[in-house]
């Protein structure tokens, strides 16, 4: 027995218009969505570098502020990557729980600062 030529693309297009939230966008919106991610990539990426840049530049500083529990580097740090004020001492907590894991590498501590921030 074999299905009607028909019949799977409706079925595919059925599953996507299921009324629940989906990840792919209707067909119409996909131009939409393509420019909306790339400008959306575009600004997380040029976050993403300056977080990282001074990072880099400010390591041994920064991992003696995590160590102290703050300091003005370190908060210059969260504040590029837009970590919410609130959230910071917390986040100063527990990258000094583990500061082995930062120690000397500006991209673990780069991607710490950034999964914290807005």
């Amino acid at each position: 027995m074999s299905l009607p030529r028909w019949l799977l693309p409706t079925l595919l297009l059925a599953a996507c218009a299921g009324g629940e939230a989906s990840h792919i966008p209707h067909p119409l919106a996909l131009p939409g969505a393509a420019i909306s991610t790339a400008v959306e990539n575009s600004v997380y990426n040029a976050k993403r570098s300056k977080v990282k840049t001074f990072v880099t530049a400010h390591l041994p500083q920064i991992e003696a502020e995590i160590i102290q529990g703050g300091g003005p580097t370190l908060t210059q740090a969260m504040a590029l990557a837009k970590v919410p004020a609130d959230r910071q001492p917390e986040l100063v907590a527990r990258l000094g729980e583990d500061i082995d894991l930062y120690r000397a590498d500006a991209e673990a501590l780069t991607v710490a600062l950034m999964v914290h921030g807005n």
